[in-house]
């Protein structure tokens, strides 16, 4: 039997649990025009929420392209990767796609390749050298209106991690990006982000370009009670014997984060394979092992980090991130003033390994924040 828990990628089907009501409301939001700027911290399952959306879209023939910047390190590629996703969303034959790509991308030289899959894929020809090879680019930018105009059909582009934006273009790719997705009348927009801060100052900061360009949808957890359900069921199914108590431990040790969850019980139902019964003993061992499992990434990650980033870390995972600032905290832990604090706090989200969350901080990874507290 296959393991019913999944994780390190998009989830479907029976894996993926609840989230009915962000389903449906993305699912009806997006049949008209919206831009949506969804806002999730790391491993809350945005992406498989996105990919569940897009299945159900697709067949109400809507046209839906997905497009992940964090994969994409230059504009060169950001653009390839945009007029290919756009192109095979259209759904066309390959002929229509070759005459699509000629009529409409004229200026960038396109040249067309077929991938294993059968589906068309982009490479333009220019270089980002001169300000008339920049507004050229608009034409790719163009594309999924045209397409949405030319097949009198609904378009939907579900940009991931777009706060990534900004680095692979910088201010003048979020201009260019608004100026003309702001006359798009046929097109749904998601922008969809996991450094919460980033995109948050992108649409909350009125001298960015995405300033107040749609509506702020934050993803929240999974309510515990449907989270323990989907645990105690996915167990159950397969043979195997869990208390209700043991879950809500589980979702505890795991801060009820569903990517947490779904690895932590991956392991922990391979780990019980033989006896087919989970005890809070296991859970202990198999977060044990997971640990055991990371320590080689995570020892390079902690000597990569100067000491006063060590000594704040410590003091987010000692004390739940709360009141970081005050004096009694900076004094056990040795953060010296609330302006190093904040300075530091500023560095670890940057590096991606803290995020804040309404009143305090927490890690974006539940396992280094143990390993952490395991150090001290």
């Amino acid at each position: 039997m296959a393991n019913p828990f999944v994780y390190g990628q998009s989830i479907l089907g029976e894996a993926f649990t609840d989230r009915k009501q962000e389903i449906d409301y993305l699912f009806q939001a997006l049949q008209s025009p919206a831009r949506i700027f969804l806002i999730s911290p790391r491993r809350y399952g945005k992406s498989s929420l996105l990919q569940v959306v897009r299945q159900k879209l697709v067949q109400e023939d809507l046209l839906v392209a997905y497009v992940d910047l964090y994969k994409i390190a230059s504009m060169n590629e950001f653009a390839d990767i945009y007029a290919s996703a756009i192109l095979n969303a259209a759904d066309t034959k390959i002929e229509k796609t070759v005459k699509t790509i000629l009529e409409m991308l004229v200026r960038l030289r396109p040249k067309l390749a077929i991938e294993s899959t059968g589906a068309p894929s982009v490479t333009l020809d220019y270089s980002f050298q001169s300000k008339e090879t920049w507004k050229e680019l608009e034409e790719v930018y163009q594309l999924p209106e045209r397409i949405a105009r030319k097949k009198a059909n609904r378009f939907v582009v579900m940009f991931d991690e777009f706060q990534e934006a900004s680095i692979i273009g910088g201010d003048i790719l979020e201009k260019q990006l608004r100026a003309v997705i702001q006359t798009h009348t046929e097109v749904s927009y998601v922008f969809a982000g996991s450094k919460c801060h980033l995109l948050y100052q992108m649409v909350q900061d009125e001298k960015r370009p995405f300033y107040h360009m749609g509506e702020i949808f934050p993803l929240d957890k999974i309510p515990e009670a449907e989270m323990a359900d989907f645990v105690l069921d996915r167990f159950s199914q397969s043979g195997y014997r869990i208390e209700p108590l043991i879950a809500q431990y589980i979702l505890k040790e795991m801060r009820n984060i569903p990517y947490n969850v779904q690895l932590l019980c991956h392991r922990l139902w391979a780990q019980t394979r033989d006896a087919k019964v989970v005890t809070s003993e296991d859970v202990e061992l198999t977060i044990r092992s997971l640990l055991y499992t990371y320590e080689a990434i995570f020892g390079e990650l902690w000597d990569n980090l100067t000491t006063y980033q060590k000594r704040l870390l410590q003091a987010i995972a000692l004390t739940g991130g709360k009141n970081l600032f005050s004096s009694e905290t900076i004094g056990r832990y040795g953060l010296n003033a609330s302006s190093f604090v904040s300075k530091g706090l500023s560095l670890l989200q940057k590096k991606n390994l803290v995020e804040k969350h309404n009143d305090h901080y927490e890690f974006n990874d539940i396992f280094f924040e143990k390993w952490v507290i395991e150090r001290k």
